[in-house]
C-alpha cells in the first residue's frame, strides 16, 4: 500500500491538481480506483474512503469519512455492518477537511 501512495502522491503535482493528500495511508483497496485510507494527522486515525470514479477536478469531492476512528472501523469491518454491505443506508459523509488538504499538496 505504500506503492500506491507514491504512486498517486506522484500524480499530484505541485501546482497541479491534487488528487492525494500528505499524511494519507491507503489500507485497503476496494476495486476500481475505490481505496481506504487512514489520515496519519489524525489523533484518531480517521479512515478515509476516496471515490474518483468520474472526478476530473475538484478532488475534494472524492474524499469521503468512512469512520471517525481505525478502531470502529476495525469494528464495523469485523460485525459487518459498514456502507458496503447490502443491509445499510449508511452514506459516507463529505471529509471537510478535504479541500484545504489537498490544496496544501
Amino acid at each position: 500500500m505504500v506503492n500506491v501512495y507514491r504512486k498517486e502522491r506522484a500524480i499530484s503535482q505541485p501546482g497541479g491538481d491534487v488528487r492525494w493528500p500528505s499524511d494519507v495511508l491507503p489500507i485497503l483497496a476496494w476495486g476500481c480506483g475505490m481505496y481506504a485510507a487512514v489520515d496519519c494527522r489524525s489523533s484518531e486515525a480517521t479512515v478515509l474512503l476516496i471515490e474518483p470514479n468520474g472526478i476530473s477536478d475538484g478532488w475534494h469531492r472524492a474524499w469521503g469519512v468512512d469512520s471517525a476512528s481505525l478502531a470502529d472501523w476495525l469494528e464495523t469491518w469485523i460485525a459487518g455492518t459498514g456502507w458496503y454491505e447490502e443491509d445499510t443506508d449508511d452514506e459516507v459523509r463529505p471529509w471537510e477537511a478535504a479541500r484545504q488538504r489537498l490544496s496544501k499538496g
